[in-house]
């Protein structure tokens, strides 16, 4: 495991590991618990969930990048050359490949309900550095507020998908959501 969280802590720059990785794995050991998902594949998948971003930074980072399918290839070759067992390698897989909940691809296990949800959770952890990347990104402020807000609205309408999850977050969400309808009331005076 230590191997893992020092090859993950290698590809990824200090910011992304330390205000996302170590939330996201924090998050889904904490709901893994509450809903009985397997532990180790869930700490291993937390910490592998975005290495397929580690692989395309000659692309630029790019929100509607599609990471996790070669996030699913590294995570395979990680963990063979790691020894662990190819039933083990397919959760841990399976969990970063839908991690994101996009199209067709819905999370069907525990674990990977975990992961997708602990992805989510760990954008209301960290709201204020997420912002900084949207300030970053985007063309002006207000795009970044609405762009912002439609982030917190999908992690919490599309990707919270088990309940206990929404129970964690629930009082930072309605915080962010306090402070980004004050802004966007502000910006249309």
């Amino acid at each position: 495991m230590n191997k893992i969280r020092e090859i993950v802590k290698e590809r990824h720059n200090k910011d992304d590991f330390d205000y996302h990785i170590v939330p996201v794995v924090n998050n889904a050991l904490v709901l893994a618990k509450k809903v009985g998902a397997n532990l180790e594949v869930v700490k291993v998948a937390a910490l592998l969930h975005d290495i397929g971003r580690t692989y395309s930074k000659e692309e630029g980072f790019n929100p509607e990048n599609e990471h996790e399918f070669r996030g699913e290839e590294q995570s395979k070759i990680i963990l063979k050359d790691l020894n662990f067992e190819d039933n083990f390698i397919e959760k841990v897989a399976y969990c970063v490949l839908v991690h994101r909940g996009r199209g067709n691809i819905k999370p069907a296990t525990i674990e990977a309900r975990v992961i997708s949800c602990a992805d989510a959770m760990a954008h209301f952890d960290t709201f204020l550095r997420l912002f900084l990347v949207f300030q970053n990104t985007t063309n002006s402020f207000e795009e970044a507020v609405d762009e912002i807000d439609k982030k917190m609205e999908r992690n919490w309408n599309k990707k919270l998908i088990l309940p206990e999850a929404k129970v964690i977050v629930e009082e930072k969400y309605k915080a962010i959501k306090i402070l980004i309808n004050s802004m966007k009331e502000n910006m249309k005076k």
